[in-house]
């Protein structure tokens, strides 16, 4: 007697839903209203991610793009997210409105300044902010 493995059995199975499939009934021509239309596709399905985030505006898409490339291979920021760096962009933002000067503003607690006298990761920061955040701070 042959041996019957769990493969032979779901083989089997499937031959007989596909066989038994092809022997249901058409709708008659009285009774088109249950035919789907064949010129009408079916809508898309669409579902929502429960957990998505909010997305960016397109000036803080743009300021996570360049802000992204604006800073040094050395940041001392490596693991910052892109809500941190909205919210250091917003805060240069504010501080560039209320007058201060951007060569001497550090956004990060405990940032150095660099060889050149700046601090360079603030630095990029503050100029993709002005670029896409707050261009109306562009001037001084």
């Amino acid at each position: 007697m042959p041996k019957v493995t769990a493969t032979t059995i779901a083989v089997t199975a499937l031959l007989l839903v596909g066989l038994t499939g092809c022997t249901g009934t058409t709708p008659s021509a009285g009774n088109e209203s249950t035919a789907p239309a064949a010129s009408e596709p079916a809508p898309p399905h669409v579902t929502e991610s429960p957990t998505a985030e909010p997305e960016a505006s397109d000036a803080e898409a743009a300021f996570l793009a360049l802000v992204g490339e604006s800073l040094p291979v050395e940041t001392i920021i490596p693991d910052v997210t892109d809500a941190q760096l909205l919210a250091a962009g917003q805060e240069a933002c504010d501080r560039l409105r209320a007058g201060e000067m951007p060569d001497i503003m550090s956004l990060i607690e405990g940032e150095q300044k660099n060889d050149a006298d700046i601090y360079a990761d603030s630095s990029a920061i503050i100029s993709s902010a002005r670029l896409t955040l707050c261009t109306d701070q562009l001037s001084g």
